[in-house]
């Protein structure tokens, strides 16, 4: 049975809206070879993961198929497609960038950085610190979640979810998720992590660029205040610094 594609559910400018999200500029270098298919691993578990098929999907408009597609979570980075494109397209790349727009649009209704909630940068600033390095290794298939014994404790104590929101830019809700700070180091979560993932030294670079920032817990939530250097004496001399209460110690 041939399907129909309905043009009412087309939409042109969704390999645009891809092309713009860190990563997936690969898109538009496409042009739907098979090769990738050919050398995917995830494929031969399930012939329906097939990156060839989401792209064109993609470059169709099929918006809303593409969103359900299973695939796009959790194409892994093997890169054997890369390897072999004639094209250099990162697949790994281009399935981030449409898991990227899928959750901007779902918590947003599509708009870029409404009211300003929406930190780009902040992602690159975990990276920058000691222990941050790992995020980008990570691509949110959920089992540092699933074998994290303070997760028993608080439906909300996701490693996936902090490191997704991360990701996303949404710092506020980072710092106020209080798994941050109560994250200890069992690493089972580094036994089942795919890639590696160190997900205490992760949450410890969290913590320290909360610090920095000069946010600081009251009560069950993180408050955003800069940290005000005392004001000096008359004589010049310096008042006697008092420690500040601090988030994270």
């Amino acid at each position: 049975m041939v399907e129909i594609i309905d043009t009412a559910k087309v939409d042109s400018s969704f390999k645009y809206e891809i092309a713009a999200e860190e990563g997936g500029e690969g898109i538009l270098k496409c042009y739907a070879c098979g090769t990738c298919t050919v050398r995917c691993p995830e494929q031969k578990v399930k012939p329906e993961y097939n990156p060839r098929l989401i792209i064109r999907k993609a470059l169709l408009g099929l918006r809303e198929e593409v969103f359900q597609s299973e695939f796009v979570w959790i194409c892994s980075s093997h890169f054997l497609c890369l390897s072999k494109c004639p094209q250099d397209v990162n697949i790994k790349a281009v399935m981030n960038a449409v898991r990227e727009r899928r959750i901007f649009e779902e918590t947003y209704g599509g708009a870029r950085n409404p009211e300003g909630v929406v930190d780009l940068g902040f992602k690159y600033d975990v990276v920058g610190r000691e222990c941050g390095g790992d995020l980008y290794h990570c691509f949110a298939c959920g089992a540092c979640t699933a074998g994290c014994p303070e997760r028993s404790l608080n439906e909300d104590y996701s490693p996936r979810m902090v490191i997704r929101k991360v990701l996303l830019g949404l710092k506020e809700d980072v710092y106020d998720n209080e798994f941050v700070n109560i994250c200890s180091t069992h690493f089972r979560c580094l036994e089942e992590c795919p890639q590696g993932v160190e997900i205490p030294r992760l949450m410890t670079a969290i913590r320290r660029l909360a610090e920095k920032e000069g946010y600081y817990r009251e009560g069950d939530r993180i408050l955003h205040k800069k940290i005000q250097k005392p004001p000096e004496e008359e004589t010049g001399k310096k008042k006697k610094k008092e420690r500040p209460v601090r988030v994270f110690l």
